[in-house]
């Protein structure tokens, strides 16, 4: 009984605090690598688009930047490294996130609070598991990760954004806004 009355004020302080921990510092660019071919993140990748209205995230399929990945460490995850397609990457000022803390970390750049109450409870909810111990959060991202195509399928190729959203996407050359057909 003791240790639930501790947990519980424990849960509820990290709730408020953690989200705000686990964001970057003003003006740090948040990149987000993802498996460019796989439903389920691409599906989380326009989750975040939606949910970033200030444009903090920019995002870039493991396939395409294996030279960008490996320079900040983290080749392994790039198409053809060791542990290739094998989990979102994300890079903040200098630092390599993955698995569940890449995770954990993109839902804290995201507007915060979202704008229903029931998705401020639900990203409360998803703070405390960051108190979850890191080999546990991970096992269960890995688990989700080697069944990802057969539960949610896969492409024969890399998405093709468009409009606002080519624009988050690290590959993106404003030069090609300046053609004739977007006069």
């Amino acid at each position: 009984m003791r240790a639930l009355s501790l947990a519980v004020p424990l849960a509820a302080i990290t709730a408020v605090y953690l989200p705000k921990q686990l964001q970057p510092a003003p003006g740090v660019e948040t990149w987000l690598f993802f498996d460019g071919v796989c439903n389920l993140c691409d599906g989380f990748v326009n989750f975040v688009y939606a949910g970033d209205s200030q444009g903090r995230v920019r995002f870039g399929a493991l396939q395409k930047h294996r030279e960008l990945l490996e320079r900040h460490g983290a080749g392994r995850y790039a198409e053809g490294g060791e542990e290739s397609m094998s989990t979102v990457v994300v890079i903040q000022d200098g630092q390599v996130f993955i698995r569940s803390s890449a995770a954990l970390r993109i839902l804290a750049v995201m507007d915060q609070p979202w704008r229903h109450p029931l998705q401020r409870l639900l990203w409360r909810m998803l703070a405390v598991f960051y108190l979850v111990p890191l080999p546990l959060r991970d096992f269960v991202y890995q688990l989700v990760g080697q069944h990802r195509y057969t539960i949610f399928g896969k492409k024969e190729q890399c998405m093709t954004p468009s409009g606002d959203f080519k624009r988050r996407f690290l590959e993106y050359d404003a030069s090609e806004d300046r053609h004739p057909i977007f006069q």
